[in-house]
């Protein structure tokens, strides 16, 4: 039986081949039902109609929102998203078509990096403990850039592993950038303690490739959209989200600590700890690839402290750091095989259980047995406006909305805040340009250049004395026609 087990764990064709339908079996599984929920808010609604604008418009240098200009990231997700769209049509589908791509995609490159610091049988416990993550299995199959950053910080890292051709890596960089803006060069940071250790010549040769994938975008929209791109992009994506917690966003400095605690268990966390107590002493000893792992702790510790120091926190903005968890802990379950038969046993017998497991935690996610979802009350109605109406829709938001508007320190607010009415999602089913009103003097003033409008049911006696219809109603909002303010 000993001779079995360790012909098994010897044998890394066969780990290698498991891993790959693991990863196939788990990118097809992320797919089903893909198309069942409704574009949810905020993500999701403007990433979609991005695309959707892209294709309507042909704007794919610089992205539009609501039919305005938008540049609070690249054009890397509209370009996805339009894609997505081309290919299955304006649909929940098209819009969210890559997303369960980018997450195999990252699946393989853990994988990868993990054959790459040992073997394939320590890659095949890094991408089955990576999707069993809850953070990384809810954003696989939602439009977001997240997931687009992560495929570019894992393609950077194991690019720099293999020493790969300097406009590989630069390429990985300049795709995570394209996604995420500035942020995206996470990337490079991530992955520098094992590019520092490359001759000059490569060096210098990954940052002219990177420079010039990277640039041109940004000097064509310094040169032509001026303040208008730098504000949004870098003064207010960047150094006011750093600087000052944004939009309510004013979580405690152990945000995301206790974010990782609860979202990853104990059991994660204790192993964790284990892990890093193992691979810290093997940084002092010259052993082959003590940079690779420099390069795990650095990837585990930098995002955290980043985001950590900045002010405004949003959970899923330490995704990043969940790959180096999952290798890392893989580190050291593999590493138990060698110090003991009874554990490469116990390992062996698990892995088929902990696969079984993962395509568990996918089905949950998915949850595979409901076919249908309930659509919010104003999506309905929007879907309905666009039936009626394409010169444009107004929007009356409710009061919780307009409270928020109305307390929230000017200080906290950046130029995109209440752009999108609390309901982004909106423009993306009404299929024409909404206009938000905030204010009741601002939205009668403004009545006669609309023909529809959707406000809550509690706001509708304020319309007196302008002459309107009920065209639908649906939960606590309605549809109105309006007689052009008479």
């Amino acid at each position: 039986m000993k001779k079995f087990f360790n012909s098994l764990t010897d044998n890394k064709t066969l780990f290698h081949f498991l891993s790959l339908v693991f990863i196939f079996f788990a990118t097809l599984t992320l797919y089903l039902r893909l198309g069942r929920d409704p574009l949810f808010n905020w993500d999701e609604g403007i990433y979609a109609e991005l695309g959707v604008e892209a294709l309507k418009l042909h704007h794919w240098l610089t992205p539009t929102w609501n039919y305005q200009l938008w540049l609070e990231k690249p054009p890397g997700i509209a370009w996805t998203t339009a894609l997505g769209i081309k290919l299955w049509g304006i649909n929940h589908f098209g819009a969210r078509f890559f997303m369960p791509l980018f997450a195999g995609l990252t699946l393989f490159f853990v994988y990868s990096i993990g054959k790459r610091l040992k073997d394939s049988y320590l890659g095949l416990l890094a991408t089955l403990l990576m999707a069993n993550m809850n953070l990384f299995l809810s954003r696989a199959r939602a439009v977001n850039t997240d997931g687009a950053l992560l495929v570019g910080i894992v393609a950077t890292v194991y690019l720099a592993m293999i020493d790969a051709a300097p406009w590989l890596v630069a390429l990985a960089i300049a795709f995570s950038v394209f996604f995420k803006g500035l942020a995206g060069f996470l990337s490079l940071i991530i992955a520098l303690p094992l590019l520092i250790t490359k001759p000059k010549k490569y060096m210098l040769r990954a940052t002219c490739y990177m420079l010039l994938f990277i640039l041109p975008w940004h000097l064509y929209q310094l040169i032509v959209n001026g303040d208008q791109f730098l504000t949004p992009y870098f003064k207010e994506q960047v150094l006011r989200r750093v600087t000052v917690p944004i939009e309510f966003h004013l979580e405690s400095k152990w945000y995301y600590f206790r974010y990782l605690y609860q979202n990853l268990g104990i059991t994660w966390i204790f192993l964790l700890v284990l892990g890093l107590l193992f691979l810290v002493p093997k940084l002092r000893s010259p052993v082959a690839g003590r940079w690779s792992l420099v390069t795990l702790i650095w990837w585990l510790f930098f995002p955290l402290v980043l985001f950590t120091l900045a002010k405004t926190r949003l959970f899923w903005y330490i995704l990043p750091v969940y790959p180096a968890v999952a290798l890392i802990i893989a580190y050291l379950l593999h590493s138990l095989t060698d110090y003991h038969s009874l554990s490469k046993q116990t390992l062996l017998i698990f892995l088929p259980l902990y696969t079984l497991f993962s395509f568990q935690q996918l089905f949950h996610h998915i949850d595979f047995n409901r076919y249908q979802t309930q659509w919010p009350d104003r999506v309905i109605l929007a879907q309905q406006a666009s039936q009626l109406t394409s010169s444009g829709l107004a929007v009356f938001v409710p009061a919780s909305e307009r409270l928020a508007y109305a307390i929230l320190p000017s200080n906290q607010r950046i130029s995109s805040s209440f752009r999108y009415g609390g309901a982004p999602n909106l423009v993306f089913y009404a299929q024409q340009p909404i206009t938000y009103f905030y204010d009741l003097d601002q939205l009668k003033q403004s009545l006669s250049s609309y023909s529809f409008l959707i406000l809550h049911r509690d706001d509708y006696h304020q319309l007196s004395p302008f002459s309107s219809r009920i065209i639908k109603e649906q939960g606590d909002y309605l549809l109105i026609q309006l007689n052009h303010g008479k």
